[in-house]
């Protein structure tokens, strides 16, 4: 099919790219060996008896990292900054923290933190008042505060700016670039068929703006996480919600008012508790207890907590046994075949679940699904898997993050249970195949196609020669028949009419609260609750575990990832840089959009995917 042809070419590039720089970090490995060799004989140095721990986020909160241990240690020592934040370990860093006599306070610096969805910064700024009840306080700061770190901030018991900082917010939207009138300029035909008149993923290639369809489904989505993220603000910072809109409605006025000084129209708006430097949040943290005996503060970065707190946990390795529920992260595209981690891969999967079902220590399985869906093939290979937990008697119950919609929703499906947070964004059971055909591009350059073929079809599909209209309605058909097939099953494993599904399909998406009431999904609450849940199916009582399954990560990978890291940290290894560290923004998102393209590798070019990412 044209998709995948074009597809595989792109793949293709990538991974031959790909290849190139995996050869040339093992060769520079080898030349840092013996340094690293240094390395790995040193312990973190013994932690002070009392102490702030300072937490600074760099990057969005993620359910799974992107990659193994090894490519991300790679990354570091060429100064790639992972730009991501596990939002497990965040949170299971602050909850150790708050039970740990030696840490007085919290500083959580707030600078090169990018956010994440709703449910995520709900665990965050749930980890962050549980810190508080226990009379140690948070203290955040920043210089340039925005929408998702003004959230966590306003969980802090004291939220300071520097003093030529400001505090922004834009609220949430949907937003994409179109390339209808681009690709016309270049004589380029985008064939897009889509069953759903919401079904909105191919748009920007055969439209120069948004459908009113899709306008006017996403509006009352990105209202309702407004809704949900200034309610949270408001209650944490005791303000009126009405306040927030004012703020940001009313920003020149104020700006204005305060003489161009962004971080005075937040003070003044009571949206900060103060203007600090860092000196003086540092005098104000050792106050709390964390000084030494000459009085000076004395702070442990998150990262040197944290292998200490790794080292405690290895000593005690093993000692965990009885009975657990198994949590799987299902984060990222869906795909076909063995995907690493950050995209969800049929087999991949398929190997977890299976994982999951042979250990008779796990007596129920959690799925978190975080992804706006993918190929439809590998989609419907994973529903089945599913099913084929639950016959092996295990309860199986799926926990929604951010968004889990189109090819997220249909892996759902086959569960006992599907729990969705109040701002997941789900739904979106449409079908969409895309076709891209250089025909005129090629006539245009004087460059003809001719030969012979045995069937009525033969050629057909080439990306240098126009597509037949036979062809396309014989595509029309195909995706009309797929998109039967989803809503059947959603008829069938939600126990809905069709006319009840009917309803709530047409590619169209839906917030937590909306899904539930159309039995679209069972309950609403967060991943703690669905595990709960899960565990009280199985008839394990309170006292349980939750064991992650994962992908394997050999020795040899694991080690060398570790030693890595400490040399990066230690300031021994440097590899060189890559010239995408020093690309523009808008050069790396195309980037990033041509990996997503070479991604399209459904053997029938049908994906179950969604635009649903809120920016």
């Amino acid at each position: 099919m044209l998709a995948r042809s074009i597809g595989r070419v792109l793949g293709f590039a990538w991974r031959v790219l790909d290849g190139i720089r995996r050869v040339v970090h093992l060769v520079l490995m080898l030349l840092v060996l013996v340094v690293l060799g240094a390395v790995v004989a040193q312990r973190p140095g013994k932690l002070p008896d009392a102490f702030a721990l300072v937490l600074s986020p760099q990057g969005v909160l993620v359910e799974q990292y992107d990659g193994d241990p090894l490519e991300r240690a790679l990354d570091a020592a060429r100064g790639l900054d992972s730009d991501q934040v596990l939002v497990s370990e965040f949170v299971q860093l602050i909850d150790d923290a708050a039970t740990d006599a030696r840490v007085t306070a919290i500083h959580l610096e707030l600078d090169g933190f990018r956010g994440g969805s709703l449910d995520k910064l709900e665990r965050v700024a749930a980890a962050l008042e549980r810190f508080r009840e226990t009379g140690k306080p948070v203290l955040a700061s920043g210089a340039g505060i925005e929408q998702a770190s003004f959230y966590l901030g306003a969980h802090a018991d004291g939220l300071y700016l520097d003093p030529a900082g400001g505090l922004f917010f834009t609220g949430y939207g949907f937003y994409r670039n179109y390339f209808r009138s681009a690709l016309d300029k270049l004589s380029i035909d985008w064939h897009v068929f889509a069953a759903g008149e919401a079904k909105s993923y191919g748009d920007p290639y055969v439209r120069d703006s948004m459908s009113e369809p899709a306008r006017a489904n996403l509006q009352p989505i990105a209202d309702g996480l407004w809704a949900s993220w200034r309610a949270a603000v408001a209650e944490a910072r005791g303000l009126e919600p009405a306040l927030l809109d004012d703020y940001i409605d009313r920003f020149l006025p104020r700006m204005k008012a305060a003489n161009g000084d962004v971080a005075r129209a937040a003070l003044d708006a009571g949206l900060v508790d103060g203007v600090r430097t860092l000196a003086e949040l540092e005098q104000q943290l050792a106050e709390t207890g964390a000084q030494d005996e000459d009085g000076r503060f004395v702070g442990v970065l998150a990262e040197d907590y944290l292998e200490a707190q790794q080292l405690a946990e290895a000593a005690t390795a093993g000692e965990d046994k009885g009975s657990a529920v198994g949590l799987i992260v299902a984060r990222g595209s869906i795909l076909p075949g063995y995907q690493s981690p950050g995209s969800i891969g049929d087999a991949s999967l398929r190997d977890l679940l299976r994982e999951a079902a042979e250990n008779d220590d796990i007596r129920a399985v959690v799925l978190r699904v975080d992804s706006g869906g993918g190929s439809a093939l590998a989609s419907e290979a994973i529903l089945r898997e599913m099913q084929m937990v639950r016959e092996a008697g295990k309860p199986l119950v799926v926990s929604m993050g951010g968004v889990a919609a189109s090819g997220g929703y249909m892996i759902s499906l086959a569960s006992d249970e599907i729990w969705a947070h109040p701002t997941t964004v789900t739904g979106s059971i449409g079908v969409v195949a895309m076709f891209p055909n250089f025909g005129r591009l090629f006539d245009n350059l004087g460059i003809s196609v001719d030969g012979v073929g045995t069937h009525r079809y033969s050629g057909a599909l080439r990306l240098d020669e126009p597509m037949d209209e036979e062809v396309k309605q014989v595509i029309e058909t195909l995706v009309e028949g797929v998109y039967d097939r989803f809503k059947g099953l959603v008829v069938e494993y939600r126990d809905l009419s069709p006319e009840a599904v009917q309803r709530f399909a047409e590619g169209r998406v839906w917030l937590g609260p909306v899904a539930r009431e159309a039995g679209l999904v069972d309950r609403l609450g967060t991943l703690d609750d669905a595990i709960a849940s899960a565990a009280a199916l199985a008839g394990v009582g309170e006292d349980f575990r939750v064991e992650p399954i994962e992908p394997e990560v050999g020795f040899t990978e694991q080690l060398m990832a570790g030693m890595l890291t400490r040399g990066v940290r230690a300031g021994i290894v440097r590899l060189p840089g890559s010239w995408l560290a020093e690309a523009p923004a808008p050069v790396r998102g195309v980037l990033r959009e041509v990996r997503a393209l070479g991604e399209m590798s459904d053997p029938r070019d049908l994906y179950y995917h969604c635009f649903c990412d809120a920016f």
